[in-house]
Protein backbone atom coordinates (compact mmCIF):
# COMPACT_ATOMS: atom_id res chain seq x y z
CA UNK A 1 0.00 0.00 0.00
CA UNK A 2 1.50 3.31 -1.05
CA UNK A 3 0.67 6.65 0.53
CA UNK A 4 -0.21 9.26 -2.18
CA UNK A 5 1.31 12.30 -0.45
CA UNK A 6 4.54 10.36 0.02
CA UNK A 7 5.01 9.95 -3.73
CA UNK A 8 4.57 13.68 -4.28
CA UNK A 9 6.97 14.57 -1.47
CA UNK A 10 9.74 12.30 -2.75
CA UNK A 11 9.34 12.98 -6.46
CA UNK A 12 9.83 16.69 -5.76
CA UNK A 13 13.10 16.00 -3.90
CA UNK A 14 15.65 14.44 -6.28
CA UNK A 15 18.54 14.53 -3.78
CA UNK A 16 17.35 11.49 -1.80
CA UNK A 17 19.92 9.47 0.20
CA UNK A 18 19.97 5.63 0.19
CA UNK A 19 18.80 5.29 3.83
CA UNK A 20 17.81 7.54 6.69
CA UNK A 21 16.35 7.35 10.17
CA UNK A 22 12.55 7.52 10.21
CA UNK A 23 12.61 10.76 12.23
CA UNK A 24 14.90 12.41 9.65
CA UNK A 25 12.74 10.99 6.87
CA UNK A 26 9.67 12.63 8.45
CA UNK A 27 11.42 16.00 8.44
CA UNK A 28 12.67 15.45 4.88
CA UNK A 29 9.18 14.83 3.49
CA UNK A 30 7.60 17.41 5.80
CA UNK A 31 5.32 15.02 7.69
CA UNK A 32 4.73 14.72 11.42
CA UNK A 33 7.16 12.21 13.01
CA UNK A 34 4.26 10.28 14.59
CA UNK A 35 2.67 9.83 11.16
CA UNK A 36 5.87 8.40 9.67
CA UNK A 37 6.40 6.20 12.72
CA UNK A 38 2.90 4.81 12.16
CA UNK A 39 3.72 4.09 8.50
CA UNK A 40 6.86 2.24 9.63
CA UNK A 41 4.96 0.25 12.27
CA UNK A 42 2.27 -0.71 9.73
CA UNK A 43 4.87 -1.78 7.16
CA UNK A 44 3.95 0.89 4.60
CA UNK A 45 7.59 1.97 4.29
CA UNK A 46 10.48 -0.38 3.47
CA UNK A 47 12.96 -0.45 6.32
CA UNK A 48 16.24 -2.08 7.19
CA UNK A 49 17.74 -2.57 10.61
CA UNK A 50 21.25 -1.15 10.97
CA UNK A 51 22.63 -2.00 14.37
CA UNK A 52 19.95 -0.90 16.82
CA UNK A 53 18.37 1.62 14.46
CA UNK A 54 15.48 1.10 12.07
CA UNK A 55 16.23 3.01 8.86
CA UNK A 56 13.95 3.85 5.94
CA UNK A 57 15.25 2.16 2.78
CA UNK A 58 14.84 5.18 0.51
CA UNK A 59 16.26 3.41 -2.56
CA UNK A 60 13.64 0.64 -2.35
CA UNK A 61 10.90 3.17 -1.60
CA UNK A 62 11.75 5.22 -4.69
CA UNK A 63 11.77 2.03 -6.81
CA UNK A 64 8.33 1.11 -5.45
CA UNK A 65 7.01 4.60 -6.16
CA UNK A 66 8.32 4.47 -9.72
CA UNK A 67 6.73 1.05 -10.30
CA UNK A 68 3.38 2.30 -9.02
CA UNK A 69 3.44 5.14 -11.58
CA UNK A 70 3.45 2.70 -14.51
Amino acid sequence: MMIPELGDAISNRPEWPPMMAWSEFAEWIRQEPDVVRGWVDKGYLPTVKVGRRRMINVVLLVEQLRESEV
